[in-house]
């Protein structure tokens, strides 16, 4: 009995890890396509996000709106994470991310790569897992 347990509690954290990660797919394919749209739709409504190219903080969604579409204003930016880390919390049903993340930017310019760090935090709503809190920062 005692096996089983620790299996479904194997399951279940393992189900929790990559439904928090198909949320970030496919928040990295909102980004590469540009819709803003979708990508807000991934967002709890309160979430905070702490933005890559900006020094305003947001935690509504006419803000994350307004930084998307700046962010996406120059074209479309591919996503590609680098690296992560992961951590699950039982108690909040919460999942964090961490690692690198880079984003290949077409510019009239030319191709520019910014690089950065990124921590999602994800919880479960209803069904559904959304982000809650976002911070990225552009290495150096």
């Amino acid at each position: 009995m005692q096996q089983s347990v620790v299996n479904q509690s194997q399951t279940a954290e393992t189900s929790d890890i990559e439904a928090a990660r198909t949320t970030l797919r496919q928040w990295t394919e909102a980004v590469a396509v540009g819709r803003v749209e979708g990508i807000l739709a991934l967002y709890a409504p309160d979430a905070i996000l702490v933005p890559t190219l900006s020094n305003e903080i947001v935690s509504d969604e006419a803000g994350r709106r307004r930084y998307f579409e700046f962010f996406l204003s120059n074209g479309k930016a591919e996503c590609t994470i680098n690296s992560e880390k992961i951590r699950i919390d039982h108690k909040r049903c919460t999942v964090a991310i961490a690692g690198i993340y880079s984003f290949l930017f077409q510019r009239s310019t030319g191709p520019e790569t910014v690089p950065a760090r990124f921590l999602f935090t994800f919880e479960r709503t209803g069904g559904d897992w959304r982000i809650s809190g976002h911070h990225s920062s552009r290495c150096i």
